[in-house]
């Protein structure tokens, strides 16, 4: 199971936010031998984070974390959330004024479409990246994941993108819906694949034959938010997992 957390940040403050995360998460803290505060609770290190550049919601900090059993993420959150050390961090980083106005937090499950190696790619992937969410409607996942699997994501990494992991969101807002996360060596790439992926005929002929069956595409609609990776959150291919 992965959790997808992300939080929209008072305006003005998206740095200290990103700083406190680092400080709790990967920073060693005083007496812990090394670990940082989420290690001391068993939280898992994230397997990416970013910061937003362009989408719905700005400005929004976010990060995915792989948990063993949702237990072990019940298990590790609730003392984390009351421990001292947490409630210091909190209070002198908000500094009189929350650094976060909303959280929205949203558990995933692997998608059919995420297609992963046998061998675990040690490359880590920096540029553009973005997160596409194809909502569904009711009943027609097991179609807009075999469309992603056979035409969009084929046609992305044609065009110069890495598929870094594909997810149901099982629960979460306006499902169904499947999240893709995307790697781009850089904006201009990216922009370029936008424009050719909306003019791909096998796109287009998909969308036609769904008409045609069903009387109007199963993908009630599609959003797209472009990412910032941080230095301490940089992902590895397939975020680091083998089949």
């Amino acid at each position: 199971m992965f959790e997808y957390r992300f939080y929209e940040c008072t305006p003005g403050r998206l740095a200290e936010e990103v700083a406190r995360m680092k400080e709790v998460a990967i920073d060693p803290w005083p007496g812990g031998g090394g670990e940082s505060l989420f290690d001391r609770f068993g939280i898992p290190r994230p397997l990416g984070a970013w910061t937003s550049i362009a989408g719905r919601q700005q400005p929004v900090f976010g990060y995915i974390l792989k948990w063993d059993s949702l237990d072990a993420r019940d298990r590790a959150f609730p003392p984390f959330w009351t421990c001292p050390e947490w409630a210091e961090v909190r209070t002198r980083t908000d500094d009189g004024h929350p650094l976060v106005d909303s959280i929205e937090d949203w558990l995933l499950a692997p998608n059919a479409a995420w297609k992963r190696t046998g061998e675990i790619d040690a490359t880590r992937h920096g540029g553009v990246h973005e997160m596409r969410i194809h909502r569904c409607l009711a009943g027609f996942g097991p179609q807009v994941t075999a469309y992603l699997a056979e035409i969009e994501h084929r046609q992305i990494e044609v065009l110069g993108g890495r598929i870094l992991g594909v997810f149901d969101v099982a629960i979460g807002p306006d499902m169904p819906a499947i999240v893709s996360f995307v790697a781009w060596p850089d904006f201009p790439t990216q922009q370029r694949a936008a424009e050719r992926l909306d003019m791909e005929p096998r796109v287009r002929e998909r969308h036609r034959q769904w008409r045609d069956e069903y009387g109007r595409s199963p993908i009630r609609s599609v959003e797209q938010t472009l990412l910032r990776p941080l230095d301490y959150g940089l992902p590895l291919s397939n975020f680091g997992l083998s089949s």
